[in-house]
């Protein structure tokens, strides 16, 4: 009796992750995620505020520490999750663009992207997220404990909150 509850719990242990294997299989390995946020701040500001990597800690809910090198072109987040990130600088344009690539030690890659724009008094910020996960087995995870678009969501309220933007 034992053995054969024992055996039905080890199929449908195989048969779970195959189907959530398969699942995986069936979402795109990139995904791209839009937002567009308006700030009460100008967009020299908002884009001070998001290029200052180091000064990040102070404002965003969910990262322990940041370590950024000499250069400031590269630097790694550790969230408060215990993962790392590491990013690298692609492009800032002050009050304009700033654009990053990163790594995660999660299985993850991707690029993200703000383009800012004066809007009356404040800024038109244009942000741009896209996310590879190889892995067709973290893709179907990935979906179900953080969905897409969920950590630039998080991202920009910290922002929206720290530039004294309301909702």
């Amino acid at each position: 009796m034992i053995r054969r509850t024992l055996l039905a719990l080890f199929v449908f242990a195989v048969l779970a992750l195959c189907g959530v294997y398969a699942w995986g299989l069936s979402i795109p390995a990139t995904t791209t995620v839009k937002r567009d946020v308006q700030f009460a701040a100008t967009p020299a500001e908002v884009h001070a505020r998001i290029s200052d990597v180091r000064g990040q800690k102070g404002w965003r809910n969910d990262i322990g520490k940041v370590e950024v090198s000499a250069d400031g072109r590269r630097w790694t987040e550790f969230p408060d999750d215990g993962s790392t990130l590491a990013f690298r600088l692609i492009e800032s344009r002050p009050a304009t663009t700033f654009a990053i690539a990163y790594t995660s030690s999660l299985g993850f890659e991707g690029h993200w992207r703000a383009n800012l724009q004066p809007k009356g008094r404040g800024t038109r910020g244009h942000f741009v997220e896209e996310v590879t996960i190889p892995s067709p087995f973290f893709r179907a995870v990935g979906r179900l404990v953080s969905p897409p678009g969920q950590h630039l969501d998080l991202y920009l309220k910290d922002l929206r909150r720290v530039t004294g933007s309301k909702k």
